[in-house]
C-alpha cells in the first residue's frame, strides 16, 4: 500500500507528543483532523518497532527517509517493556482486524497453528471476515474486520487534545486554517509532476496530548517514518 504521510516526532513530554506530518500524497488532500488520526500513528509507530521495520535512511538526496536513534533490537525492548503494550495489540486489531489461523478448509486452530479447536468450527460461522487470508509460515489464516466504532471510542477515551497548525510550504494556503477541512487540498496549485524535496511538501504541526504517557513510551523525538495510516478502521 503506498504511503499517505511521512511523520516526524520532535518532542515528548510528559503525556504530550509534538511533531510534524508531511501531506506526501497528493490524493490525499490534508492532514486528518478527527482523534483517532494521531491515536493511529502511535498504533503504527509501535507496530514498526515490534516489528523491527524503523531504521535510518539515507536522505541525502532530499528525500525524507526514515529516522530512529536507537537500534533495532532496543526498540523491540522498548515496546517489549511498554506498560500498555497489551493495549497497542488491541488498537491495532480494532483497526486492521485480527489474524485467526485455520486448517486449509478454514477450521479454527489454536495460537500453536496446529491444534484444531473443537467444537470444530469454521471461522466464517463464528467470526466476520473481511476477505483477508494467507499463510504465514505457521499455518493458515483469515482476518477479521476492524472494529471502527470501539476504535472510535478508544480515541476519545485516550486522546485528551489534537491540535494542528496552519499549513506550511502552502503558498495559496499561507495561513490555513482548518475551518472548512471539506474544501482544503494543500496540494491545490502545486504541480503534482514536480519533483520536490521533502523540504519543500506540505505539512502541518501536530500537538498530542494523551490520557496516559504510557501511550508515548515508544515514541522519541527525532523518530520518523512514512504511513498508511488515516485513522479510519479497515
Amino acid at each position: 500500500m503506498t504511503s499517505i504521510f511521512t511523520v516526524s516526532v520532535d518532542s515528548v513530554e510528559g503525556s504530550t507528543l509534538r511533531g510534524r506530518v508531511h501531506v506526501i500524497n497528493p490524493d490525499v488532500p490534508s492532514v486528518p483532523q478527527e482523534a483517532g488520526f494521531p491515536l493511529s500513528l502511535l498504533v503504527d509507530a509501535w507496530w514498526h518497532l515490534d516489528n523491527g521495520f524503523l531504521h535510518n535512511e539515507d536522505s541525502s538526496e532530499g528525500g525524507g527517509g526514515e529516522r530512529y536513534p536507537f537500534t533495532e533490537e532496543q526498540g523491540k525492548a522498548i515496546t517489549a517493556g511498554m506498560r500498555l503494550k497489551d493495549e497497542f495489540w488491541k488498537l491495532y486489531e480494532l483497526i486492521l482486524g485480527k489474524r485467526i489461523r485455520v486448517t486449509k478448509d478454514g477450521y479454527l486452530l489454536a495460537d500453536d497453528g496446529k491444534t484444531v479447536l473443537e467444537p470444530r468450527r469454521k471461522a466464517k460461522d463464528v467470526y466476520e471476515l473481511d476477505g483477508g487470508n494467507g499463510y504465514d509460515g505457521i499455518s493458515h489464516y483469515v482476518m477479521t474486520s476492524g472494529n471502527a466504532e470501539e476504535f472510535s471510542h478508544c480515541a476519545a477515551d485516550i486522546v485528551v487534545s489534537y491540535d494542528i497548525s496552519p499549513y506550511r510550504n502552502v503558498p495559496h494556503l499561507s495561513e490555513a486554517t482548518l475551518e472548512n477541512p471539506g474544501e482544503l487540498d494543500v496540494w491545490d496549485g502545486l504541480e503534482l509532476g514536480e519533483d520536490y524535496s521533502f523540504a519543500e511538501i506540505p505539512y502541518a504541526e501536530i500537538v498530542v496530548t494523551v490520557s496516559d504517557a504510557g501511550y508515548l513510551e515508544h515514541m522519541v523525538a527525532g523518530m520518523r517514518w512514512d504511513t498508511t495510516m488515516t485513522g479510519h478502521v479497515c
